[in-house]
């Protein structure tokens, strides 16, 4: 494992892992990182390429049509987090329904949900968008246009095509599943580094943003003129790279990002080009997904140290749960949370994917309270999204197979 990204810490083993993982779940771990984290490029380019400190702008290599805002500033909320360990309670036979893709781990990553209730998922190691047919269960597959190991996150706009980025490949996709037609849109570089989408999503106006995590921006892509702008984003912490990872964007459109070193959440307005930054008390602290609620609070999963954090723009407060270990999980009880997926439900409650206790996890905030939903998977979840029209109904995938909890 690259140590840019292990922590240094009392308690973990050398190669970056909690000492109490076994082998098997370092190396379902080990495999996801490795997939996520698109193997030795993206990591050269982070380690060998220079970085820019906080407050500096970095210049854009324009693709035709496309254009880089201004100067932006900087600012750093230096606030305490409040650390709050809510109740749990733990269900081990929930109603699940799992589907196997076929191929041994074919590396499903963060999946979306169409308007038929069909799920959309990239499968990294193979190259290919998927399509789960949730009326039949039969899924098909379209292979990528130059693929090269780095589908790493799927959306669906409102008429209904499946968007995608390719990391390694450097473009975003979008995908016409009536014609079956990609389309590609290059990323180009900045600062000779290629830009290395990583998450997407839509505002409401229909702009779609991403998060470029090899260059250290946030892009947002015009999917009518193609046009692309970029907003460089500062380093979280002195010494380590800007490495935007996560993303969401809120009905007010503005733009927050979770970085994957340096402990850090960062919120992007996109009008003034203003960057704040929100450090989390934690260093070494990794942030792997991001999402609003419906009152526009800030929801974050961490892999490392496995938090559940929340912002509350308004106050700017600080609130990181912590998430106790699943006493019963297969071959790694009591072993340290690492949280993947994350969605805010249209009911209020946060789901998010509990990678070393094989689980769903519900928190909700009203009750301050977790629940624990076991999964019967033989390797750990790590996506997660909502059925827009499914009545709450949650999927989630893990390297070989995807799933819909029930009945939560």
């Amino acid at each position: 494992m690259n140590p840019l990204f292990s922590s240094q810490h009392n308690g973990w083993k050398r190669d970056g892992w909690p000492a109490q993982w076994s082998a098997r779940r370092r190396h379902d771990a080990f495999m996801l990182l490795i997939l996520l984290l698109c193997g030795s490029a993206l990591i050269a380019v982070l380690t060998a390429a220079p970085f820019r400190g906080p407050g500096k702008e970095s210049g854009f290599s324009a693709l035709p049509g496309s254009a880089s805002p201004g100067s932006a500033s900087v600012s750093t909320v230096n606030a305490t987090p409040v650390v709050l360990a809510p109740r749990a309670t733990f269900v081990s036979t929930p109603q699940a329904q799992v589907h196997s893709f076929g191929q041994t781990n074919p590396g499903l990553m963060q999946p979306a949900v169409d308007a038929h209730g069909n799920l959309w998922v990239g499968e990294m190691a193979a190259n290919r968008l998927a399509r789960l047919d949730v009326s039949t269960g039969q899924v098909s597959t379209w292979e990528v246009p130059e693929g090269k190991s780095g589908i790493m996150s799927t959306t669906i706009d409102k008429e209904g095509m499946v968007w995608f980025v390719e990391q390694n490949a450097n473009y975003v996709g979008r995908f016409d599943s009536v014609k079956e037609r990609f389309q590609t849109f290059p990323l180009g570089t900045i600062h000779q580094r290629p830009m290395g989408p990583q998450s997407l999503q839509f505002d409401a106006a229909g702009q779609l943003w991403f998060t470029a995590a090899n260059s250290g921006d946030i892009g947002q892509l015009n999917p009518t003129t193609g046009r692309i702008q970029t907003w460089p984003v500062p380093a979280p912490i002195s010494g380590a790279p800007p490495v935007p990872f996560s993303l969401t964007v809120t009905l007010a459109g503005q733009v927050w990002f979770g970085y994957f070193t340096g402990g850090t959440v960062g919120h992007l307005d996109p009008t003034t080009g203003r960057v704040t930054l929100f450090p989390l008390g934690a260093e070494q602290a990794t942030i792997f997904s991001i999402t609003a609620d419906r009152n526009e609070r800030i929801w974050f999963t961490e892999l490392l140290p496995g938090r559940l954090g929340m912002i509350d723009p308004a106050t700017k407060r600080i609130t990181l749960f912590s998430v106790p270990s699943r006493q019963n999980a297969p071959n790694t009880p009591n072993t340290p949370p690492a949280l993947y997926g994350l969605v805010a439900a249209p009911d209020g409650a946060i789901w998010f994917a509990n990678n070393t206790a094989s689980a769903l996890v519900r928190y909700r905030p009203d009750q301050a309270a977790y629940t624990f939903f076991a999964l019967p998977l033989t390797s750990a979840p790590y996506g997660l999204t909502f059925d827009p029209a499914g009545k709450g109904k949650v999927w989630f995938t893990s390297l070989g197979s995807a799933g819909e909890l029930l009945s939560p």
